[in-house]
């Protein structure tokens, strides 16, 4: 057991008491059927790639790690997270890293949370506990998010996760690379902010070839605006 509290269910308004736990194979059948039912709720399936049972379960058999938030013995949450070594789907291939580089990548895979439980902010706690587990032997932390997905913007940028690049990833749908350097973490120019809605990819892409991450985000009527700046000069 890695953590245990109370909840609030977002349906009945009930607290209930909850336990976080590691997730071992004897789990996929209950992870699997709350993959599909969240799935099946979703505006927009290019919000979130699904994983199959395979790679779920190589996951929990040592080549990454899942934790599942359980009330009583019903999973409600789960958050996963893979140690790709140099598998062609390291997300730090995308910016060029080295293949030293590659064997210090942890990278965040797939978060879920049942609808009963939104509000609870159960998918940064849970992101929060990986990252914490990774950092002890990774030295950057990984993940990729849809332009369109405002919630998991929010998640990783709160995070410390920075936006390194906008391209087209699985199935051909937009990518933000997100990233985090825990023994030297980015410093950004915040005098050099500039806002760039969601949706224009091709400003966002030249403020990439110019050196800039974003960092930040706000949501109005409009839409979704991300927040760049231009990495300082000087890295302490």
């Amino acid at each position: 057991m890695i953590e245990q509290g109370k909840i609030i269910n977002q349906r009945d308004l009930q607290v209930n008491p909850c336990v976080i736990r590691m997730l071992d194979t004897n789990d996929l059948p209950q992870l699997m059927a709350l993959q599909d039912f969240v799935l099946s709720l979703m505006k927009s399936r290019s919000f979130c790639v699904p994983l199959s049972p395979e790679e779920h379960y190589q996951i929990m058999s040592g080549s990454g790690e899942s934790i599942g938030l359980f009330i009583g013995d019903r999973l409600y949450a789960v958050c996963s997270i893979l140690f790709p070594g140099h598998r062609e789907d390291n997300m730090a291939r995308q910016l060029n890293f080295n293949d030293e580089e590659l064997l210090g990548v942890a990278q965040l895979e797939l978060s879920m949370v049942h609808p009963d439980l939104r509000g609870n902010n159960l998918q940064k706690r849970m992101a929060d506990i990986l990252a914490r587990r990774a950092k002890k032997n990774y030295r950057y932390l990984f993940t990729t998010v849809s332009p369109y997905n405002y919630p998991s913007i929010k998640t990783v940028t709160s995070m410390g996760l920075h936006i390194a690049k906008l391209c087209n990833m699985y199935y051909r749908w937009a990518r933000y690379v997100v990233y985090k350097d825990f023994i030297r973490p980015l410093k950004l120019d915040k005098s050099s902010i500039i806002q760039v809605p969601n949706t224009s990819f091709e400003e966002q892409q030249r403020l990439f070839d110019k050196g800039y991450f974003g960092f930040s985000q706000s949501r109005d009527e409009e839409g979704i605006t991300i927040m760049f700046a231009k990495k300082l000069r000087k890295q302490h």
